[in-house]
């Protein structure tokens, strides 16, 4: 009952969707002919268990549509798309697209549920199983466990919210998005337009750079060597030296370790040795070298500059509670980390707060303790450095910076060396240039966490991803080279080889994905079978690809969906009614369309779509597509080529042994069929039709008719590419 038969991750365009879905093959058993009103209380335990499935408007399109299809009875596989939908949303990740179709076989189902996380999205499948199961047989089930473990298991796999942010605003412009890895590396854009990010590092972020930051005596002298206000400091070997220092600035002081972050071992406004030598004790287990430091007064505040700018700034607080005359300190600190925003770590927009011993030490200094009670309305602080990563909260001053400071930013970050920096500073008041008032410059962060920029606590959300992107991206600039996607029954490797050719001979290197291997350039990188998903994402991570061909076959397709996003030029060589079927889901001629159409349907709307004008299974997928379309046909005459010049439209024709490029009413004769060395070779009907595709394609790229006649002219393929086999 319930079986997953099998279950295929779909991590690009598919059957489906333009978007990642999970898919999976589900055997209902002895319950394949009982609908959910037909189970004893079985939808009584449904709503209680997941109550947010309210908002699930589903087929009835409103809100309550899902509880109203099961009131009416509704099938299983039905039910386990659903409950796997909400099972995310709740964890973090809200989707909302789920499918389930019956398949040929009785009581098997094909299931397409969405997923942002691939490892969330498979345990959410497993867990809808076993909830729908135990509301079958009417057994207890863990719902407040199960959201735990879930929510626990997104924020352990999902990107950080620095590296979400800088995704979103990516995909917001059209630029492609590939997670390297399970951290937080992103590939943004293809080939050589491609960028990296890791967090709010970029590929121009230079080492020599990150290591001066993580110096704090290096940066704060060189800052000072270029008149950026910094308080005064040195390192200091031990405890005493520490105290004596104090006493040679005039206490206050701050005593934090050289190297580190996240404020991990600082502790700051020290007046007396035993301060001090606690302090000391406290940053010597973070590293090995202490740094003290004049003790600056005022707010905290975090600026970002990206490039040449400012782009944010917020005013930190450090970690604190506020009493009610009723609970304890230990008790005030569990409800503020009931906020759903706050988390281990840094997954979430907020940190918990934690009562360890830098926090006693804090309430000490208050005469406090974790069981103290404090008075309605008295702060109770908990830190005196002002990290989020420590429990701090901040608010947006982005507007309140005065000028001066924003420019003493700016050049801390470019003496640094840093493409983006998060400058800490304290000033009693920031819109006032800091000299006026004492402030100073504190640290230089590489790689900045943006959560307080992005969602503060109070104040306005800066679009700080947007900013990172515009300082990789010029503007209108997408990351993009040019792909051209070919798929079809036959045809595929000798197109994509020609294709490539015909590129190639514009001088940009070229990946070439078929069934002869990976090509890059004309260097064979991998002799297997290139045509799946692996080998394109592969040919597009290439940092010297400018442009890549790829074969795209029916296997792929339906195992991971397609390697890519978008393509620029989407080329189907035929289908044929003759056309073998299978492998899995694919029983008829109308399967096969579906598959090879995801081709089409993922041309960009400034693309093209290559078909084949006298198949009609090809032809049908036209108003699929996005962008423009191209026919090709050996029969000029064909109504769809009639139709095609009566627009404006393109098609490229073969007319009397020659290959014709038509425009509306323009005519242009590109070259004799016999003068191409593979149509000499002896190549058959479907040869002529691969060249004419290539042709096509390489026109929708933009290649002139120079370019195109050259390239085909100069074209070989060993005898057995000119046969209709790919």
């Amino acid at each position: 009952m319930l079986e997953i038969r099998r279950l295929w991750v779909l991590r690009g365009p598919n059957i489906w969707a333009q978007f990642p879905v999970i898919e999976l093959e589900l055997d209902l058993g002895e319950i394949k002919d009982t609908s959910s009103e037909e189970i004893p209380g079985f939808n009584d335990r449904i709503k209680s268990w997941l109550p947010s499935m309210i908002e699930h408007r589903c087929s009835v399109g409103e809100r309550g549509g899902f509880f109203q299809r099961l009131d009416r009875g509704t099938y299983m596989a039905h039910c386990l798309e659903h409950v796997t939908l909400e099972l995310q949303t709740l964890a973090g990740t809200p989707v909302g697209f789920g499918r389930a179709r019956e398949t040929q076989e009785d009581g098997v189902y094909k299931v397409a549920i969405r997923y942002q996380e691939e490892a969330l999205g498979r345990a959410a499948v497993e867990s809808a199983r076993d909830l729908l199961l135990a509301a079958i047989h009417d057994l207890p089930f863990p719902v407040a466990e199960t959201h735990e473990r879930l929510l626990t298991l997104c924020r352990e796999v999902r990107l950080g919210p620095s590296t979400a942010a800088i995704a979103a605003a990516a995909r917001a412009r059209g630029i492609p998005v590939r997670r390297l890895g399970t951290e937080n590396l992103l590939q943004l854009g293809w080939g050589a337009r491609q960028r990296r990010v890791w967090t709010a590092e970029t590929d121009r972020t230079s080492a020599i750079a990150e290591s001066i930051a993580q110096d704090k005596d290096l940066t704060r002298m060189l800052l000072d060597c270029a008149g950026v206000p910094v308080p005064a400091g040195r390192t200091v070997a031990d405890a005493d030296a520490a105290w004596a220092f104090a006493e040679e600035l005039g206490a206050p002081v701050v005593v934090k370790p050289r190297y580190g972050n996240h404020g991990r071992g600082v502790t700051a406004n020290l007046s007396t040795r035993a301060q001090v030598a606690q302090a000391f004790a406290a940053a010597r287990e973070e590293g090995s070298t202490i740094l003290c430091e004049r003790f600056i007064p005022g707010a905290d505040h975090r600026l970002l500059v990206i490039g040449e700018r400012l782009v944010a700034a917020a005013r930190r607080e450090p970690a604190q509670v506020t009493g009610d005359g009723r609970s304890s300190i230990r008790a005030l600190v569990d409800a503020v980390n009931q906020d759903p925003r706050r988390g281990a770590g840094h997954a979430t927009m907020l940190s918990r707060i934690e009562l360890d011993g830098i926090a006693l030490t804090v309430l000490a200094e208050q005469g406090l303790t974790p069981d103290s009670v404090p008075a309605a309305g008295q702060r109770i602080l908990l830190r005196r450095n002002a990290n989020l990563s420590t429990g701090g909260t901040a608010v947006d001053v982005t507007d309140q910076v005065h000028p001066e400071v924003a420019a003493r930013a700016v050049e801390a970050a470019q003496v640094v060396g840093l493409d983006i920096a998060g400058i800490d500073c304290l000033a009693e008041d920031i819109s006032r240039p800091l000299e006026d008032q004492g402030g100073a410059f504190i640290e230089v962060n590489a790689g900045p966490g943006l959560r307080m920029h992005l969602e503060p606590s109070a104040g306005s959300p800066r679009p700080v991803g947007e900013a990172i992107l515009d300082a990789l991206f010029p503007p209108g600039a997408d990351g993009r080279i040019p792909v051209v996607a070919v798929t079809g029954v036959e045809g595929k490797t000798t197109t994509t080889r020609l294709i490539a050719h015909l590129l190639d001979g514009t001088g940009v290197l070229v990946a070439a994905a078929a069934a002869d291997g990976l090509h890059i350039g004309a260097r064979c990188i991998d002799p297997r079978d290139a045509t799946g998903p692996r080998s394109a994402r592969a040919a597009l991570q290439h940092p010297r690809v400018e442009a890549a061909v790829l074969a795209t076959a029916r296997t792929g397709i339906l195992q991971e969906g397609l390697g890519f996003d978008r393509c620029q030029v989407g080329v189907v060589t035929t289908i044929g009614a003759d056309a073998p079927l299978g492998p899995r889901g694919i029983a008829t001629l109308e399967d096969l369309v579906r598959v090879k159409r995801c081709v089409v349907e993922a041309v960009l709307p400034a693309g093209s779509a290559v078909l084949d004008a006298e198949d009609p299974l090809v032809a049908e997928m036209a108003e699929r597509c996005r962008g423009a379309v191209l026919w090709f046909s050996r029969d000029p005459a064909h109504p769809l080529i009639a139709a095609q010049r009566a627009t404006g439209g393109r098609a490229v024709v073969e007319r009397t042994g020659m290959i014709r490029l038509l425009e509306g009413a323009a005519e242009t004769p590109l070259l004799e069929l016999m003068l191409v060395p593979m149509t000499g070779d002896g190549c058959d009907d479907r040869g002529v039709r691969n060249l004419l595709a290539a042709t096509a394609a390489a026109w929708a790229l933009g290649l002139s008719a120079d370019q195109i006649r050259a390239g085909l002219t100069s074209f070989r393929l060993p005898p057995r590419h000119c046969s209709n086999a790919s």
